[in-house]
């Protein structure tokens, strides 16, 4: 009897076990070693120094609980159609310090959505259009991009889709690498904010706009679909 029970107990564990991943807990840099051993990544070619590690594997997409996994095409697996997440190691370092995941669905979009405006909370930096938003947070070790995209089409069907982007503070090869687009504000803003005259000084993204508001006026482009 008690054999039995052994080998019902243990299957239950092991599944506990192997089901505990969350991309909210990893810390930087990430063993990405670790991770082939256990779940199919597909890596890519070199892009700028950098090397990207793929997968729709759904035990690896959960953020914060929130399972994120889902597919336009069930006959259809391929990053063109289901939700992923990407690990983006930098070769000068040989360490993954970010990772992206990009959500194909309208469903896990909106509620991903919600789960961070609920977890991060109101952000200054914050751009958004009937088309795309774009909000950036700063939790001091990481960097967190995230992007909504309203514009999707498969198959003549209109869908919503979002990415996030997390970054290691620290390595600023990756940081460029993802501030840009719609992100590139945030980059002019780090720009001024190194100036010495704001050294030591709490100067956040809105001062930074409330300073090209009185420089170029109410026509300022930073001032285009900013959200106060």
């Amino acid at each position: 009897m008690k054999s039995i029970l052994m080998l019902i107990v243990f299957p239950l564990m092991m599944s506990c076990q192997t089901n505990n991943f969350d991309l909210n807990q990893l810390s930087f840099p990430i063993d990405v070693s670790s991770l082939e051993k256990k779940y199919d990544l597909r890596k890519n070619s070199d892009l700028s120094g950098i090397i990207v590690y793929n997968s729709t594997n759904s035990d690896l997409l959960k953020f914060s609980g929130f399972s994120f996994a889902g597919t336009l095409n069930r006959q259809d697996t391929s990053i063109l159609s289901t939700s992923y997440v990407s690990f983006y190691e930098n070769r000068t370092t040989n360490q993954v310090d970010a990772y992206m995941v990009e959500i194909k669905t309208s469903p896990k979009a909106e509620g991903f959505e919600k789960l961070l405006e609920k977890k991060m909370g109101k952000t200054d930096f914050y751009y958004r259009n009937s088309k795309f938003s774009y909000r950036v947070w700063n939790n001091g070790s990481k960097l967190y991009l995230f992007e909504t995209n309203n514009t999707g089409i498969y198959n003549n069907e209109k869908f919503k889709s979002c990415n996030l982007y997390v970054v290691a503070q620290g390595d600023k090869q990756l940081s460029n690498y993802f501030i840009s687009g719609g992100f590139q504000y945030y980059g002019d803003y780090l720009q001024e904010k190194n100036k010495p005259e704001h050294k030591g000084k709490k100067y956040t993204y809105k001062n930074f706009v409330d300073e090209k508001e009185k420089e170029d006026g109410k026509d300022s482009f930073y001032l285009k679909n900013y959200v106060k």
